[in-house]
């Protein structure tokens, strides 16, 4: 082989394996960056999904409590005020409202577990609710209040139980979210 020929050989040789080392660099970082975007469009998801479940456990908090002070008023020894009961019920009205609205927030970017959930916790507190608007209703015509008043003390358990349910399953969502590599 003369020296000619071997050379335009060699030449082809670098040229072939750079050409080579080029492609696999540049399909290995293009690889790298869709990784990377789906790691932190992944980390981005998670905190809005994280706030979103911290508001709605923030609002129920509050709103169950609200139930538990209208309920005290209702239930205190002696003649009930109506116009705190109801000064009291309407603010514990407002609170479940603001739940409802972290709830929708919920909705929209919650797991189907956790929106479940969701909306066991808002059942669970619009029926108290309910029960408190009833209770004050047969308070003002002099009806007897004593099955609501067990009603409501059921349905306020029944809303914390469901709120216990809620933070477990947004807790789990957030841990089993997977962390799959970008394609």
């Amino acid at each position: 082989m003369d020296a000619g020929v071997a050379a335009i050989l060699g030449s082809s040789v670098g040229v072939a394996g750079t050409t080579v080392a080029a492609v696999v660099a540049a399909w290995s970082t293009r690889w790298q960056v869709r990784s990377q975007a789906y790691l932190e469009h992944h980390r981005w998801r998670r905190e809005v999904r994280q706030a979103a479940y911290s508001a709605l456990i923030t609002e129920a908090v509050a709103a169950e409590e609200g139930l538990r002070r209208a309920w005290t008023t209702l239930i205190a020894a002696g003649p009930v005020d109506l116009d705190e009961a109801m000064e009291r019920m309407r603010a514990a009205e407002n609170l479940v409202g603001a739940a409802r609205r972290a709830a929708s927030t919920v909705a929209v970017e919650g797991s189907t577990a956790v929106v479940e959930s969701a909306d066991a916790l808002m059942t669970a507190l619009g029926v108290a609710l309910a029960d408190l608007f009833s209770w004050h209703a047969d308070s003002v015509r002099g009806a007897g209040t004593e099955t609501w008043r067990d009603r409501h003390a059921a349905h306020v358990l029944e809303a914390r139980a469901r709120l216990k349910d809620f933070t477990g399953s947004a807790r789990a969502a957030l841990d089993d979210e997977p962390y799959r590599s970008a394609r």
